[in-house]
C-alpha cells in the first residue's frame, strides 16, 4: 500500500472542516455526490482542491456512472448500452493558481497603459478589464450606469478609478505590472 491509501486527510468546504478521511472514503463520498471536486483537502500542509489532489497523487477521479447492462426496447427500436452516451458533460473552470505549471505564464500588463485607461476611461472600468480583473471592471461599469441613471453622474466610479491608477500594481493573475 502506498502512503496515499493509508493516510487520512481533513476536508474543507466554505470554511467548515470535516474529517480526516482516508482516500477510499473520499472517493466514496465523491461517488455518492456528498462532496464535489471543489472541496479542499489538506495535503502536504496546504489546502488544495480535490482536483489538484488527485492530479498530484496520480490517482484517477471516480469513474463515471455506467448505463444499465440490459437493452432498452421500444417498438422498432433497440439501443444497446454501448450506444448510450452520457447526457451531462462538465466543464472544469481553472483558476490562475490551478493552471498547468509547465505552461508559459501570461504576459504581464503594462502599468502605463493601465494608468492611462484609468485616467481616461476609468469610470467604465476598462483599465480593470485590461488588467484581467473582470469582476472589478464589471462592478465599476455597473456603478457608472447606476449613478448616471440616478442623476449623480460618473464621479464615484471615476474617483475609484483614480485611486486604482495610483495603488494597483498587480494584474488579475497576480503578476506585477511592468
Amino acid at each position: 500500500m502506498s502512503d496515499g491509501e493509508t493516510s487520512q486527510y481533513p476536508l474543507r468546504w466554505r470554511g467548515r472542516q470535516s474529517g480526516p478521511y482516508p482516500v477510499s472514503e473520499i472517493n466514496r463520498m465523491l461517488d455518492e455526490h456528498e462532496i464535489g471536486m471543489g472541496h479542499e483537502i489538506l495535503y502536504q500542509d496546504k489546502w488544495i482542491v480535490l482536483e489538484e489532489f488527485f492530479a498530484a497523487t496520480s490517482q484517477t477521479t471516480p469513474a463515471p456512472i455506467t448505463p444499465p447492462t440490459k437493452n432498452f426496447r421500444s417498438p422498432g427500436l433497440t439501443v444497446s448500452p454501448r450506444e448510450i452516451t452520457p447526457a451531462v458533460s462538465f466543464k472544469v473552470s481553472v483558476s490562475p493558481a490551478q493552471r498547468d505549471p509547465n505552461a508559459a505564464p501570461a504576459r504581464p500588463r503594462n502599468r502605463l497603459v493601465f494608468a492611462f485607461l484609468a485616467i481616461c476611461l476609468g469610470f467604465l472600468g476598462l483599465h480593470n478589464f485590461y488588467a484581467r480583473q473582470w469582476l472589478t471592471g464589471l462592478l465599476q461599469l455597473l456603478l457608472s450606469v447606476a449613478t448616471s441613471l440616478m442623476g449623480f453622474g460618473i464621479i464615484a466610479s471615476w474617483l475609484w478609478a483614480m485611486v486604482e491608477a495610483l495603488v494597483v500594481s498587480k494584474d488579475g493573475s497576480g503578476a506585477e505590472m511592468t
